[in-house]
């Protein structure tokens, strides 16, 4: 989706996904989380978004990953530079989601417990 189409649907959404700089981290991402059991990825907000059981636990954004799932103890092992990843749209504000920066293939291996948690929570929640 385009931000003004986004903005039309009073989506105030700051991140979007550009496939042209994410796509071999894309690949990468794909390689580990489509694996487990139960991960289907589809479309959310016109960026790649996981699954298991069909609730999202992480979006792909340009340069990060929005972690739906997290518990207060992971995210303060996060390192400093983690951001906000709260969604506000027409009908709900999304705001306990986390952004965590991935730039290269090194990263996305650091974040991938992190994923792998937010992922079983989803699953311990079905």
């Amino acid at each position: 989706m385009q931000e003004g189409v986004l903005a039309r649907l009073g989506v105030m959404f700051m991140r979007s996904y550009s496939e042209k700089e994410m796509k071999d981290l894309r690949c990468t991402f794909e390689k580990t989380v489509l694996s487990w059991s139960h991960v289907t990825q589809k479309k959310t907000f016109g960026c790649p978004s996981y699954q298991a059981y069909g609730k999202t636990f992480a979006i792909l954004v340009t340069k990060g990953v929005l972690i739906t799932k997290i518990d207060q103890a992971v995210k303060d092992t996060l390192p400093d530079q983690h951001q906000d990843g709260a969604i506000h749209t027409a009908k709900r504000n999304i705001e306990h989601w986390v952004r965590v920066p991935i730039n290269d293939e090194a990263e996305i291996e650091k974040i991938m417990p992190i994923v792998k948690k937010s992922s079983e929570i989803v699953l311990q929640e079905e």
